[in-house]
């Protein structure tokens, strides 16, 4: 993800509102480009005029005091602006700016009864996905900067704290990116293969953590074999892995082109439908993936098949600890040649094999070292 600095200054916050607007419209898809419109296409700017000493001075009068410098400095820059983020279309002007109690005075019920932020707070937000953007003017920096928060429908109640507008603005903006990341519309694409290939190769000697890093930062860039190889991983590490299937494999076409609906299917699709046991989940998969028959996973190495029928034979006699020990000798010898097997999936997919890899196990095979000769 980029990183921006905080703007201060009218001039900073022309600068970094000049990038935002050029990042927003280089991937805003062509519905969102027509409503735009031409002019915005073609200036690549998304605010407007600056607001003047008087209509600084005006609003300041009007809410009966200065203004916190940051914001201050973005109306003198834009007096007002358009898509903040995925969820604010617009925001608020020096002639709409005021507090909430007397714009939506019905939201001051709707806050902490033991904290009257809602009662006290600007609002700074316009038109929004049932959310709105506040300053606090009663929790104020050394800098002069107000305290912000977001108040939004989805959230059990405010946001996180924000030191300063500039803070939540940046906060913001790195959601946009990681969204838009998300659905294969990056901002800074260069780079991905190889965090994708340095992953791997920090999973072959078990730096399972060190790999997850390195495929959710090539996710982050836009790569589906990034974002797919995420969730392999965290099919070792991390409990409720269906939901990571649903919502970063299944929910993301790009990630399906990337690494193909077969593998997919093979590999994802019956962990899936194991902790998803439901209809509705095979109707899911069904309507994502097609109603393509099975597709066979990447084949093992034979020395390593070899080692788990022996382990199958064993467990299916009852002998589970002989069919792990059997696994754990065999773990370390695995390799792929595939670049897109980071670890021995099938472990976690095959029907007998699955019932002796305990949590513990799990994390243990993605933790350990692989052979890496071939």
């Amino acid at each position: 993800m980029a990183s921006h600095g905080r703007p201060r200054t009218a001039e900073q916050w022309r600068d970094y509102l000049a990038g935002y607007s050029a990042d927003l419209l280089r991937i805003a898809d062509a519905d969102r480009l027509d409503q735009l419109g031409e002019e915005r296409r073609v200036s690549g700017w998304l605010g407007f005029a600056g607001a003047g000493a008087d209509a600084l001075t005006a609003v300041e009068d009007r809410l009966g005091m200065p203004l916190p410098p940051g914001y201050r400095a973005f109306l003198e820059a834009s007096d007002g602006w358009l898509e903040m983020g995925p969820f604010v279309w617009t925001m608020r002007t020096t002639s709409d700016v005021g507090w909430l109690r007397d714009i939506e005075p019905g939201m001051c019920d709707l806050g902490d009864p033991d904290d009257d932020l809602l009662a006290r707070a600007l609002l700074i937000s316009g038109d929004a996905d049932a959310c709105y953007w506040l300053l606090d003017p009663t929790d104020v920096g050394d800098d002069g900067e107000w305290a912000a928060y977001v108040w939004a429908s989805w959230y059990p109640g405010l946001s996180d704290r924000f030191a300063s507008f500039a803070d939540l603005v940046a906060d913001e903006r790195a959601s946009f990116e990681q969204l838009n990341a998300r659905e294969g519309r990056a901002l800074e694409p260069d780079g991905a293969a190889e965090l994708v290939a340095e992953g791997r190769r920090l999973a072959l000697r078990g730096d399972a953590g060190g790999a997850a890093e390195r495929f959710a930062s090539a996710a982050g860039k836009g790569s589906g074999a990034g974002q797919y190889l995420a969730v392999v991983m965290a099919a070792f590490l991390e409990p409720g892995i269906q939901h990571r299937i649903r919502n970063d494999v299944l929910g993301h076409p790009h990630v399906i082109e990337a690494v193909g609906a077969g593998r997919v299917r093979a590999e994802l699709v019956p962990l899936f439908l194991r902790r998803e046991p439901g209809a509705w989940a095979s109707k899911f998969v069904a309507e994502t993936l097609g109603e393509a028959g099975e597709a066979p996973a990447s084949p093992e190495p034979p020395e390593f098949t070899a080692a788990l029928d022996q382990a199958r034979e064993l467990a299916r006699r009852g002998d589970t600890e002989a069919a792990w020990s059997v696994v754990a000798a065999a773990v370390p010898h695995w390799h792929s040649d595939d670049p897109l097997c980071v670890a021995p999936l099938t472990l976690l997919t095959d029907p007998v094999l699955n019932l002796l890899v305990t949590p513990e196990r799990a994390a243990w095979i993605a933790t350990t070292p692989k052979s890496q000769d071939r």
